[in-house]
């Protein structure tokens, strides 16, 4: 990844913690890494633990952020959240997986939040 999409990948995740803070969200963590994946966000939505995968994009060139999580990303979210939820030892807690999307157009960014973007099924 050049140093612009790093760059780019952490303004949105700032952009996408500071939305979900404003919806009252509480962040746990942030870019949670484990052996079997990463999370980009691990935020509390009351008594749910919801795990947040941010993509941002500058153009739709590569698509829009929500064609980015496929089914290999999806897997590796589940895997790293079952992993966070037994490490913490909040197995009996409900949990679900978000996804926020970030485009710029011009100057200002559109951010897009779905809830219950994918199952674990």
């Amino acid at each position: 990844m050049s140093f612009f999409g790093k760059r780019l990948g952490q303004a949105g995740e700032d952009l996408a913690a500071g939305y979900l803070r404003k919806k009252g969200y509480k962040l746990v963590e942030r870019n949670y890494r484990c052996k079997s994946g990463e999370v980009d966000l691990i935020v509390l939505d009351r008594k749910v633990v919801v795990f947040v995968e941010v993509k941002t994009r500058s153009d739709h060139s590569f698509g829009s952020p929500f064609e980015a999580v496929e089914a290999r990303k999806q897997r590796k979210m589940i895997q790293a959240a079952q992993y966070f939820l037994h490490e913490k030892k909040l197995d009996q807690r409900d949990a679900r997986f978000d996804v926020v999307g970030i485009s710029w157009q011009g100057e200002r960014p559109v951010v897009e939040h779905i809830e219950n973007a994918f199952d674990v099924s």
